[in-house]
């Protein structure tokens, strides 16, 4: 059975990889010079976050494509496969990418935080999200499909398009558009520098072991500032890669460095046991931009809140979420 499928209608950019040139974004684009959707195609530690904007910030009623579900405000639906198209100037409305397999918010925005410095802005709002590798940016001269504009059967005024299966032009619509995605020879969106695991290739090692090297070496320097001493056991598979002593206290810190703004990271099974085991001492360092120069560090407590683990932000200013995942591994008798 295929996915649910979206529309979102956005402005036109070349790239959707931060700040650039965009036409047609609307009346917030055109007076603030920027709109959400300039990023949706940026990879923020192996995922893309789609934004667009809805009527009234009302964001996006599952209900209507997944009924069963019975959707309340802020659950989550996965396995959506969502198409976003933009008005190109001289040319008309076409798809421009899509993501497969994406998680959609019902009727809310999240934030996650953005740097000026990085040509973004506090607060960045998205609505939904998807593995990078799962995200296809098409290059500009493969942006080739039309999408009608104010026909009966096909996107309207509204940003967000929810097809109609009860439509026979709208099903008409649909199958072609599934079958273009399905045919094109799109192509992963690209980082904006360097190569990037995720994005449909090797991970770069490289990268990931300067990342690591960089949280570490920031962590180690945070809290000797603050005059702890530090030993590190990043190889010897404790479940924590730092140990900081300062008289009597003493705290497992596990460092998670991060080369983009939105916090996204997976605890191994060991690491996730030494957690609850040891909540009390136990520490998560995430570094955000950690290549950069004044890269900044969050310190989180592990804390059990009605039954589920949560990481607590030692200042109270947020916290992390998690989900579990169980595996099992299947043999022959």
């Amino acid at each position: 059975m295929a996915n649910p499928l979206l529309v979102f209608r956005v402005g036109y950019m070349q790239s959707y990889a931060g700040v650039g040139e965009i036409t047609g974004g609307g009346a917030y684009v055109d007076k603030n010079g920027n709109g959400g959707e300039m990023w949706n195609f940026r990879s923020e530690g192996g995922r893309c976050y789609g934004y667009v904007m809805t009527r009234h910030f009302a964001g996006v009623d599952l209900n209507r494509i997944a009924p069963d579900e019975k959707c309340e405000e802020s659950d989550e639906l996965a396995g959506v496969d969502i198409v976003f198209i933009a008005r190109r100037p001289d040319v008309g409305q076409v798809v421009i990418g899509w993501y497969r397999n994406a998680t959609v918010f019902h009727k809310a925005y999240r934030k996650r935080r953005g740097r000026k410095r990085m040509g973004d802005w506090d607060g960045l709002d998205y609505l939904c999200e998807v593995d990078a590798e799962q995200a296809v940016l098409l290059p500009e001269d493969e942006r080739t499909f039309s999408v009608p504009h104010g026909q009966k059967g096909y996107p309207g005024q509204s940003n967000v398009w929810y097809p109609s299966i009860d439509n026979p032009d709208s099903a008409r619509f649909v199958a072609k558009l599934r079958k273009f995605i399905d045919d094109a020879a799109g192509v992963p969106a690209k980082p904006t520098k360097g190569k990037r695991g995720g994005w449909g290739g090797e991970p770069d090692e490289d990268l990931i072991t300067k990342i690591e090297q960089a949280a570490v070496a920031a962590t180690k320097a945070h809290f000797k500032k603050h005059g702890y001493e530090v030993e590190s056991f990043e190889q010897d598979n404790r479940g924590w890669d730092l140990e900081a002593r300062k008289g009597d206290e003493r705290l497992l810190i596990e460092v998670k460095g991060h080369i983009g703004n939105a916090i996204q990271f997976e605890l191994t099974p060991n690491e996730y046991s030494k957690l609850q085991e040891n909540s009390q001492s136990y520490r998560v360092c995430v570094l955000r931009n950690v290549l950069l120069r004044d890269t900044d560090l969050e310190v989180y407590a592990p804390k059990k809140i009605a039954g589920e683990w949560v990481l607590k932000r030692i200042d109270n200013s947020g916290e992390i979420r998690f989900v579990e995942k169980i595996a099992a591994r299947a043999f022959e008798s």
